[in-house]
């Protein structure tokens, strides 16, 4: 943490006497060529008396679509939001959601190390939900592909339960992932990066009119990728194309299509390695983290998408708009894995005195799923007497079709397969299992909800949200599910002069969960309740945002990891109260400083039939303290304008496992760039883990542990044209 606190000071010596500095003359940087992102709708102002754009920080944006579905300027919602973007992600070289997620407050990314399946990470000490331009994104596990960064403008990041506007989302928080869309300006840009492990990357990005006046405008943005991991026998391929049109024959009317079709071939890198030889002394020493405990040949994770996604909006008179976003999604994966069974106890028990070799657990999927998702949204202005109105109805709709061909070793076969030595592996033994036919399920939710954001004179500000969801889960042979809720929220907020906004808030969550038991049986669905109070900062003359915030939230029918890594377990209660906060500053042409701390506190009771023997649980994964801070330095003052330096710093605290037998040891791990901007081109290299530390991210309590990523160096160079 010492390293952080002189950051941070520094920060406040550098940053403070030069807050009312004009902005006007803020970097113009090449990347800035290609416009992203932004919203075709046509919407009205939302309620704010001045706008604060202009003094914005460099990394910051201002205002969140997916907070209120209204585009209200973050300084006036009465909730915790962030917003990664473009800037941010291409500054900080993140090669994935997960790693554009670390500096951020609430959120543990890397919360269960490297993993080629999926992005984990813990919002406010829960799995988050992923949203994609106001939809959901991904439905079940082990079935989806993983989303590239280089197809976003931008990653939201929406504390506190959202289901009042959402319908399906955790007590933690959820991200929307804004994607690229058709400008008005012809640009374009090719890229290439490469790095360690291989990694070789091409990517394009075109936008321009297909007819003039703004009448037709095109984007066509497409990657392909190839690189090794830190795992051996592990490499990744990535290929996808993302077309989109935006049509406006008139000013009233915009139509937008965004296609996507991605393939994935990867294989496994999580190690699901025993406490003994990571966490805990073996006589044998550490085990690598470059060892693959599966099987070449057989281990696998191929994924792929298709995706079409319609966005209309229609625009009328002055103060009334109706606006559709409409997706089919087709996802698929095939999944093939061996881990070391060390779910039974003694993981070397039938290796009692070289503590070398375990059994293996061996474990198949296909899994498909088919999701027909809707948002159908009517946003108003009006007054009545001195109040001021943003009214906002809707109805969502989503029906997800899931089919699963699994199978897992029998305990013959585990013991049939033999040891396998973590120290010396050989390869070859194995039984694949055979893969049975899962009964189907369907999940289909309608939900319909209610926002009113009101403003009473120039400063207070009143948000009233109500939803009802009815939600019916369909497994094959087996008698329907049925749920419904009707979640609340509530805000108030008082706007100073100042730049100071203070706001206290209530919501609450609804999530039916769309995977099974190990039993085959539907979960329960998420419920959660949050309380929040908070202040941010922006004042209207200077680059700053600041935000704080405290919240407590109550979660019923959490998920948990299982016994062993193919499922999963639902508590009975969990709470969680923590503190946040974030802090984006500039001094325009010379320096960009991102602070980040989080303190959480939460237990479980460990599940529906625990007693007080065992309640109040640590959460699986969840760090008490998380903090980060990142500084960007430019040299426009020194002749040098295109060049610009930066470093970072993230520190994850002690996580003891739910049982408390074991603590993952805090660590700070170091990350840094350096770039040079022209008009016409960009040339950056991008480092994480530079002291490339072997770190653990997490130990479970059924006796694993997670390595997290190795020291990470990639170049890129950008040409625009």
């Amino acid at each position: 943490m010492k390293r952080l606190a002189g950051i941070a000071a520094a920060c406040a010596v550098l940053c403070h006497p030069v807050f009312a500095q004009d902005n006007s003359n803020a970097e113009i940087d090449a990347y800035d060529v290609i416009p992203v992102g932004g919203d075709d709708e046509t919407e009205f102002s939302p309620l704010t008396v001045e706008s604060r754009s202009q003094a914005l920080p460099q990394y910051a944006a201002d205002s969140s679509k997916g907070a209120t579905k209204t585009d209200t300027p973050l300084i006036e919602t009465p909730q915790s939001v962030s917003v990664i973007t473009d800037k941010q992600i291409r500054d900080l070289g993140a090669l994935n959601i997960q790693e554009a997620l670390r500096y951020t407050a609430g959120v543990r990314a890397d919360s269960y190390g490297l993993d080629s399946r999926n992005d984990t990470a813990l919002i406010r000490g829960t799995n988050y939900v992923q949203y994609q331009d106001g939809l959901r994104g991904l439905f079940g596990n082990f079935n989806n592909v993983r989303s590239d960064v280089y197809a976003l403008d931008s990653v939201e990041v929406i504390r506190g339960p959202s289901s009042v506007l959402y319908g399906q989302g955790t007590s933690g928080g959820m991200i929307n992932l804004t994607t690229k869309r058709p400008k008005s300006v012809f640009a374009s840009e090719l890229r290439a990066e490469f790095g360690s492990y291989s990694r070789e990357q091409f990517a394009l990005d075109i936008t321009g009119p297909v007819i003039d006046d703004g009448v037709l405008d095109m984007r066509l943005v497409a990657l392909q990728r190839d690189n090794d991991t830190q795992v051996d026998f592990v490499s990744e391929s990535r290929r996808f194309v993302a077309p989109s049109l935006t049509w406006r024959p008139a000013t009233w009317f915009a139509w937008t299509l965004l296609g996507h079709s991605q393939r994935d071939e990867s294989g496994t890198t999580t190690g699901f390695f025993p406490w003994e030889g990571t966490i805990q002394d073996n006589r044998n020493g550490q085990i690598p983290t470059e060892r693959f405990a599966s099987e070449p040949g057989f281990d696998a994770y191929d994924s792929e998408q298709d995706a079409l996604t319609s966005m209309l909006s229609v625009h009328f008179g002055h103060n009334w708009n109706l606006s559709q976003t409409l997706r089919y999604m087709k996802n698929g994966a095939v999944y093939n894995t061996l881990f070391p069974n060390i779910y039974t106890g003694d993981p070397y028990l039938l290796d009692p005195l070289r503590r070398r070799s375990v059994l293996r657990v061996a474990y198949s999927s296909d899994a498909t799923s088919r999701a027909l998702t809707s948002d159908h949204r009517l946003t108003g202005r009006f007054t009545t007497g001195p109040v001021e109105h943003l009214l906002l109805a809707g109805i969502d709709i989503s029906e997800v079709e899931a089919r699963l061909l699994s199978a897992q070793s029998t305990p013959a076969q585990i013991l049939l397969q033999g040891q396998f030595d973590l120290y010396d592996p050989q390869y070859g033994r194995f039984i694949a299992p055979n893969k049975i036919q899962q009964p189907k399920q369907t999940t289909k939710q309608r939900g319909y909800y209610l926002q009113n954001q009101m403003r009473l004179g120039d400063h207070l500000i009143a948000l009233l949200g109500l939803r009802r969801d009815e939600a019916i889960t369909q497994v094959e042979g087996s008698e329907n599910i049925q749920d419904d809720a009707t979640t609340k929220r509530a805000g108030l907020l008082y706007s100073f002069d100042s730049g100071w906004s203070p706001y206290l808030s209530y919501t609450e969550g609804f999530l039916p969960v769309t995977q099974v038991n190990d039993s085959g049986d539907p979960f329960e669905p998420i419920r959660s309740r949050q309380y929040e109070a908070g202040v941010k900062f922006q004042p209207s003359t200077a680059p700053v945002l600041l935000t704080l915030a405290v919240f407590d939230i109550n979660e019923e029918n959490r998920l948990a990891p299982g016994e062993n890594p193919t499922v999963q377990v639902q508590l009975g209660e969990a709470n969680i109260e923590g503190l946040e906060f974030e802090a984006m500053v500039s001094w325009p042409q010379v320096m960009d400083v991102i602070l980040a701390y989080t303190k959480l506190d939460g237990g479980s009771d460990g599940g529906p039939n625990s007693d007080d023997t065992n309640r109040n649980r640590p959460l699986p994964a969840v760090a008490e303290e998380v903090a980060s801070a990142w500084l960007r330095l430019q040299f426009g003052f020194a002749g040098l304008p295109g060049l610009s330096i930066g470093a970072g710093l993230r520190y994850t605290g002690a996580i003891p496992d739910e049982s408390q037998t074991v603590t993952t040891p805090s660590y700070t791990l170091l990350d840094a760039m350096i770039a040079y901007d022209t008009a016409h081109w960009r040339l950056a290299i991008n480092g994480s883990n530079l002291e490339d530390k072997t770190v653990i991210s997490a130990c479970l309590e059924r006796g694993d542990c997670f390595y997290g990523a190795r020291r990470s160096v990639v170049g890129s160079l950008t040409i625009n044209f």
